[in-house]
């Protein structure tokens, strides 16, 4: 039996499955569930599980065995009764011994191949806080990513957690490393491909923003703010979008940009164009600030049909430049780790 932990919103949710399919496909004679207990733990939801609940089913059709149909209700209800208790999600959001155990009083053993790694570390370093300053970035940047890029990848890189093949009962998911450059995503990039088809657009908007992204050199900036500017506050600071938007203009005739991000820094965006590089009043630029709560993922399609993508440190973005199928593409990040043509 495998089984594959699922939380998040939909970006995370999609690596985590996409990690379900490879383990599927490596142990095509087991057992395989997903599990999504999180989403049974509303207590949980201003840290984690605050986007639009569990989206796989109705966005993609997706519909796999969940762990939860393993159990007699009552026995669900009491690993939930057992996780709860547990309050994980104010101690680290250590999650992964806590449902293990919960499972294994209801008779289900697993192998937990997540450990008890504490995964959201809301913690600022000194050394992090000087590398996310101008100068520290530029340190960073030109010194020690060059030097210690690999060193940083193989750190990362979550391979022995993902392709796993083995006669154990294994809990898994939720590394999020298929989008870790040298990971080998194009084992199962295939069956990804086929899996993530979004429903066809069926709104005047975005089927003419669609129209517009495909007659020209579109370039969608997924610029990540919101809850994930801790994250991505240094990108701000320290002049990436320049950079990228910089190279992008070298490489791509005119180039047409599409601005995605979440809703209510829309109008910071458009207040900061010397962030970007870019010049409102001159450059052809798109603000797409109308795909909210269950339409969100529209954002992830139309930035899929772009022919580059700039993103930031986001697995919803990421997928967006991942799931761009144009063969010249150019995506850009901030992170020598993340799986893009290119880094600034």
């Amino acid at each position: 039996m495998k089984v594959v932990h699922i939380e998040s919103g939909l970006g995370n949710q999609m690596l985590s499955y996409a990690e379900y399919l490879v383990i599927k496909k490596l142990n095509p004679n087991d057992s395989c569930y997903i599990e999504t207990i999180i989403y049974d733990l509303p207590e949980c939801g201003e840290v984690i599980c605050q986007w639009n609940g569990f989206e796989l089913k109705r966005i993609f059709g997706i519909d796999v065995p969940n762990i939860q149909s393993v159990f007699s209700e009552v026995q669900w209800q009491e690993i939930i009764a057992d996780v709860r208790k547990s309050e994980f999600w104010n101690k680290g959001w250590v999650y992964a011994p806590v449902i293990v155990e919960a499972f294994e009083k209801q008779g289900v053993c697993l192998n937990n191949y997540l450990g008890d790694a504490v995964q959201y570390n809301t913690k600022v370093s000194p050394i992090r806080r000087f590398l996310n300053t101008r100068f520290g970035n530029a340190i960073k940047r030109r010194i020690l990513l060059p030097f210690y890029s690999q060193k940083l990848i193989k750190k990362i890189d979550s391979s022995d957690k993902i392709f796993i093949q083995t006669d154990e009962n294994v809990f898994a998911g939720q590394t999020l490393g298929l989008r870790v450059k040298g990971v080998n995503v194009n084992f199962i990039e295939k069956e990804i491909r086929s899996e993530f088809q979004f429903p066809e657009l069926s709104d005047t908007k975005n089927i003419e923003l669609s129209n517009i992204v495909k007659s020209c050199n579109s370039v969608a900036i997924h610029t990540r703010r919101g809850d994930m500017l801790q994250s991505n506050g240094w990108c701000y600071k320290n002049g990436y979008f320049k950079r990228a938007v910089k190279y992008i203009r070298k490489k791509v005739e005119d180039p047409v940009f599409f601005f995605f991000c979440d809703s209510d820094s829309i109008e910071w965006c458009k207040s900061h164009p010397k962030i970007y590089g870019i010049d409102f009043n001159k450059d052809k630029v798109y603000f797409v600030d109308w795909n909210k709560g269950e339409n969100s993922f529209r954002d992830m399609q139309l930035m899929a049909m772009c022919k580059h993508n700039i993103i930031t440190n986001s697995s919803f973005g990421w997928w967006g430049a991942f799931l761009n199928d144009n063969p010249d593409k150019i995506t850009c990040s901030p992170l020598s780790w993340l799986n893009t043509t290119n880094t600034f």
